[in-house]
């Protein structure tokens, strides 16, 4: 707890059962609730967790393979704090930095802070191949919504309870960690900021994505979004066209 409000860690996990140890003993004591949401792991992941004594979600859904953003959806459905912390479960973002964000933003009276990696304190924790991928997505964040976003994937976000529920995200694979923060900064009563954080590499497993292909998906996603906003907003400015009066029509 800090300044009196709870907090609780979700933390989506595949196959992490040589870190996940390690990371739950790092967690802070001022960290109110742990959540472990296992994704078909089939190794022994949920049994060293609950063996860590934290609590262990299961879900099962997936989009090729991928559960990411169903096991966010879990943990904050279940999340009973004022506060939830999104981390990955590869042990690579500084859960340290806790207490310094919920600080600032309850100083600051932010709803939503997504903790951004760049520039690397540690050129090696993420190849370069990623870096340019990120700042790629980045730049179309700006160039679609207007938003000059300094790292739309990271996977570390800090929010308000009350304010994630508001946000309807829908997103079961890796496209849940843009649209979070897009719905959020699109929301006309949610306070956005980023907060800058240390990012270490991984330790010992390799990370679970598809480069090249999850790149091009959420480029695709991005892009349909905002299509998609725009086709919202034309059809509200045709639905708010008053009729035109009979008698006006001409005879």
């Amino acid at each position: 707890m800090i300044n009196g409000k709870t907090i609780t860690i979700v933390v989506p996990c595949k196959n992490e059962s040589s870190i996940i140890a390690g990371f739950i003993k790092r967690v802070p004591s001022y960290v109110d609730e742990i959540l472990i949401v296992d994704n078909n792991s089939t190794d022994s992941t949920a049994k060293i967790a609950k063996k860590a004594g934290v609590k262990v979600l299961s879900e099962p859904r997936a989009i090729g393979g991928i559960g990411y953003g169903f096991a966010h959806q879990t943990g904050i459905e279940k999340a009973t704090s004022d506060y939830i912390v999104a981390m990955d479960g590869d042990d690579t973002y500084p859960v340290k930095r806790i207490a310094a964000i919920i600080r600032k933003m309850e100083r600051e009276h932010i709803d939503f802070i997504s903790c951004n990696r760049l520039p690397l304190q540690n050129s090696l924790a993420i190849s370069k191949t990623r870096q340019f991928g990120i700042k790629v997505l980045n730049t179309l964040i700006w160039v679609c919504f207007g938003y000059p976003i300094q790292d739309i994937l990271s996977g570390m976000w800090v929010a308000k309870r009350s304010t994630l529920r508001s946000l309807h995200v829908t997103s079961g694979d890796w496209n849940f960690s843009p649209e979070v923060k897009l719905n959020a900064i699109a929301s006309k009563t949610v306070v956005f900021s980023e907060y800058h954080i240390d990012h270490f590499a991984r330790a010992k497993e390799p990370s679970k994505q598809q480069i090249w292909k999850t790149g091009i998906g959420h480029m695709r996603f991005i892009l349909f979004k905002r299509i998609e906003d725009i086709w919202t907003n034309i059809r509200t400015f045709v639905v708010r066209i008053p009729p035109v009066p009979k008698e006006s029509y001409a005879k």
